[in-house]
């Protein structure tokens, strides 16, 4: 995956670069609910003597660590709403709301995905999994 960011500051051979988001919404903010309204994100990564503060340069990131992350961010909820619906369904077999009580289960079982993303997305935080390298200089 490839970004661009900007050079903000260098420390040794480490430098602060700020990456603008991506915004699914067009940037159009007034629509949208996201927090898209930051300027960027800020990542520190290793650099070479080239490059110099206000410099734009292309990052990229392993991609298969970023499939893992959008298979969990994607995937896990779908995959727990659709089991949940199954399984509260097959248990309510004799009820005659099985269908809006699975449906209900179904929500349920998003709300409970999002508590199981936080806390993926902050243990994921702490290990730093994602590494980011400054391709080429813009």
């Amino acid at each position: 995956m490839e970004q661009v960011g900007k050079i903000e500051k260098i420390n040794g051979n480490k430098a602060t670069i700020l990456v603008k988001r991506i915004s699914a919404c067009g940037d159009n903010c007034a629509s949208c609910s996201a927090a898209c309204k930051v300027n960027g994100i800020r990542i520190e990564t290793e650099v070479t003597d080239d490059i110099q503060v206000g410099d734009y340069v292309e990052i990229t990131t392993e991609n298969d660590v970023m499939f893992k992350h959008i298979l969990m961010i994607y995937g896990m909820p779908l995959v727990l709403m659709i089991g949940t619906i199954f399984i509260v369904n097959t248990l309510m077999n004799g009820n005659s709301n099985k269908d809006a009580i699975s449906a209900l289960a179904g929500l349920a079982s998003l709300v409970v995905s999002h508590f199981i993303l936080k806390s993926y997305d902050k243990n994921e935080m702490k290990k730093n999994s994602i590494k980011y390298t400054v391709a080429k200089k813009l």
